[in-house]
């Protein structure tokens, strides 16, 4: 059932009406009619809308309306989803002392990325690689979209539970396909091009030995020459899309494949690929990878394969034993259709909200509820989505949120005088929310900037984001004193955030207070323990106090939540290098080079290691490449 684009409740919700239970859904800035959006975002809230006695809010980081009508404060249920902002941090803490209940919902690893994503020079942005775990920690409770992600974030929080992605619908019977021609399907983004580009050979070799297959692919226009090996003429291309375009494509296949790589991310992902397959009668050929392990039977339900040799050998099987390509398929619709239904797992999320506020002591369903919708966000510039079936209310397809999501991609993408007239646009159509003003703060020149990000202030008191911001933004103009004071102020409204005290921390050490800088960077450690930054000064100034192995010490601790971060290795590696540990020197060393903000220093510590451990050909290459590492 789709929903409809209108600025009122359906006749199942009336304006002004007072529901049981209030349930608040955050999530990023991201196309509402996308698979994680629709995934993890707008089906689990439609089926939780239609329970009794529950009405559901739903919005992304940039919907003004969330803010404006204190939607986030007051929902006695607020559910974060994968968002890095710190200013849900005196939100959260807000709502625990007003006895509220905050979930916060992983469902990508923390750190790693797509095996696909690009190679950059630019160091990661260390505060917004902390605020996941850091907000993880700080909710009442933690739900996750896989098994493989709960082992990942077991210490995060006591408190958790995991929810698979579901359908919603059963598609209707697959429609009967041409018998003389197999179709072999695969669809994704641009970040698993690395996939696709695995097991061409092995759709190559299927293509030259059998006529009667086709191949069909539905992803980004980038991806595309990686087809080129093909026969052009077997081989279809569709441009990636929505979840409903990528549905249509899936009637068109008979085989899908589901290539992976064996890495962090990928070990992470949902098994949704799987399920689309099983629903739309298409048999399904997975890599034999945590996401398909568990629900993957093969020869019941589909086929695993470990690598492009045995993807070609099981395409093989398949093409040759028709009854069983057919019967396969039919199966996993069953069990699609029987055991990954949407409406059939809301009452497992509800109860697990419930036995949490319980296990806490919140009664959540005991106090005085606020109106549903509040009358801001029935105005018109706030456009929602709504269900006939259900008290669920999707914001998101408004003009001021569609500017702010563009701004933030152009931003992304290195448009920083489009990105600029997104967010002021915005601003103009919404001048009461601080989020235009706190974006443009981050695409404006310094003096425009720290104005902006007054406004936000003022628009919003306890945006620690804007206060951090504008202390960044004054240190730029070398306003030192003035840029602590809003340092100061983003420390005082969100404690753990960590990043205020770190750059406070950088003030007083620069002022030679390293006394005064240590208790800095402890407590911004002490508040946000997956910040790198703060530890990794410690750990510099043990070093240069001659106190290496309480450098490595710290160092360790940090590398034992975040094993890669380039930062951290390249220090421990440093410290290795002077304790003449070589072999362990030379171990994080190397994993520091990718990605080192300073690639030359990263490499001649490696010189020095290899030297150490006889490995004079290694070092001199190492120097050698040194000496050619960008500035």
């Amino acid at each position: 059932m789709s929903p409809s684009i209108r600025s009122t409740l359906p006749p199942s919700a009336p304006t002004g009406d007072r529901p049981g239970l209030l349930i608040a859904h955050v999530g990023p800035a991201e196309p509402i009619d996308e698979g994680a959006a629709m995934y993890r975002t707008r089906q689990p809230c439609r089926a939780l809308g239609e329970l009794p006695d529950v009405a559901v809010i739903s919005g992304s980081i940039v919907s003004p309306a969330l803010f404006d009508s204190r939607v986030l404060m007051n929902a006695d249920v607020l559910v974060i989803r994968d968002v890095a902002d710190p200013d849900l941090l005196p939100i959260i803490a807000a709502r625990r002392r007003h006895r509220k209940l905050s979930v916060f919902e992983i469902t990508q690893h923390l750190f790693a990325g797509p095996p696909g994503t690009p190679a950059t020079s630019r160091a990661p942005d260390l505060v917004q690689r902390s605020l996941r775990p850091l907000l993880a920690r700080q909710a009442d409770c933690l739900q996750l979209s896989t098994p493989a992600l709960d082992l990942h974030c077991a210490t995060l929080n006591p408190r958790r539970a995991v929810f698979p992605n579901q359908l919603w619908d059963a598609p209707p019977p697959t429609p009967a396909r041409r018998p003389d021609r197999i179709v072999v399907g695969w669809a994704g983004s641009r970040a698993h091009r690395d996939d696709l580009r695995a097991v061409i050979p092995a759709l190559a070799g299927i293509l030259e030995r059998h006529p009667e297959v086709e191949v069909a692919v539905m992803t980004d226009a980038a991806v595309r020459p990686e087809l080129d090996m093909l026969p052009a003429g077997r081989v279809t291309f569709t441009p990636w899309g929505s979840l409903a375009s990528y549905y249509r494509f899936l009637e068109s296949i008979d085989i899908g494949i589901a290539p992976l790589a064996p890495t962090a991310y990928n070990r992470c992902l949902a098994d949704t690929r799987f399920m689309e397959y099983a629903a739309h009668g298409v048999l399904a050929v997975c890599a034999d990878l945590e996401p398909y392990r568990d629900v993957v039977r093969p020869g019941e339900n589909g086929y695993l394969f470990a690598d492009a040799a045995e993807l070609e050998t099981v395409l093989e099987r398949a093409l040759i034993e028709g009854d069983v390509r057919a019967a396969i398929p039919a199966r996993a619709a069953r069990y699609a259709a029987s055991e990954r239904s949407e409406r059939r797992h809301a009452k497992d999320r509800l109860g697990f909200y419930l036995s949490v506020a319980a296990h806490i002591g919140f009664d959540i369903k005991g106090r005085q509820r606020m109106l549903f919708p509040h009358p801001e966000i029935e105005q018109e510039r706030h456009a929602a989505m709504t269900y006939p079936d259900s008290r669920y209310f999707v914001l998101g397809a408004g003009e001021v949120e569609r500017l702010l999501e563009e701004g933030l991609r152009l931003k992304q993408s290195g448009e920083i005088a489009e990105a600029r007239r997104c967010f002021l646009a915005a601003a103009r159509l919404a001048p009461r929310s601080h989020l235009p003003p706190l974006l443009l703060g981050g695409v404006e020149a310094p003096a425009a900037a720290i104005e902006a990000l007054s406004r936000a202030e003022s628009l919003n008191p306890l945006s620690c984001q804007a206060a951090y911001l504008r202390g960044v933004r004054l240190l730029e103009v070398g306003d030192v004193a003035d840029a602590a004071s809003a340092f100061e102020r983003a420390r005082a409204i969100a404690p753990a955030f960590g990043a205020p005290q770190e750059r406070l921390g950088m003030l007083a050490e620069a002022a030679g207070r390293i006394d005064d800088a240590c208790h800095l960077f402890e407590e911004a450690a002490l508040q946000n323990s997956t910040f790198a930054l703060p530890i990794s000064r410690l750990a510099e100034i043990a070093q240069r106090t001659g106190k290496i192995d309480k450098a490595v010490g710290l160092l360790e601790r940090i590398l034992s939540d975040d094993p890669d971060l380039s930062l951290t290795n390249f220090l421990v590696g440093r410290a290795y290098v002077e304790l003449h540990r070589y072999h362990q020197a030379r171990v994080h060393l190397l994993r520091a080079v990718d990605g080192a903000e300073d690639r030359a220093a990263v490499l001649t510590a490696l010189a020095t290691a290899e030297r150490g451990l006889g490995n004079h050909d290694a070092a001199k290459n190492a120097l050698e490449e040194a000496r050619t590492a960008p500035a």
